[in-house]
């Protein structure tokens, strides 16, 4: 956790301090899983819409020329 959530020393005084900057830096870490699913999905979504978008053309020119 602490190499990949970045948590370093903490820049916050007492027990109650501890305990918030380690809540603090657990909620950046999810924050940081949920945007690289939604990078991945995002990544998805385009791939397909390029794949479908010159297969559609296709049919078209096809429909026109019948």
């Amino acid at each position: 956790m602490k190499t990949d959530g970045r948590l370093a020393r903490c820049p916050l005084k007492g027990r109650i301090g501890d305990a918030i900057f380690a809540v603090l830096c657990a909620c950046g870490h999810n924050i940081r899983k949920i945007l690289a699913h939604l990078r991945a999905l995002w990544a998805l979504l385009f791939h397909l819409i390029v794949t479908i978008i010159p297969s559609e053309k296709t049919h078209h020119r096809e429909a026109l020329a019948a």
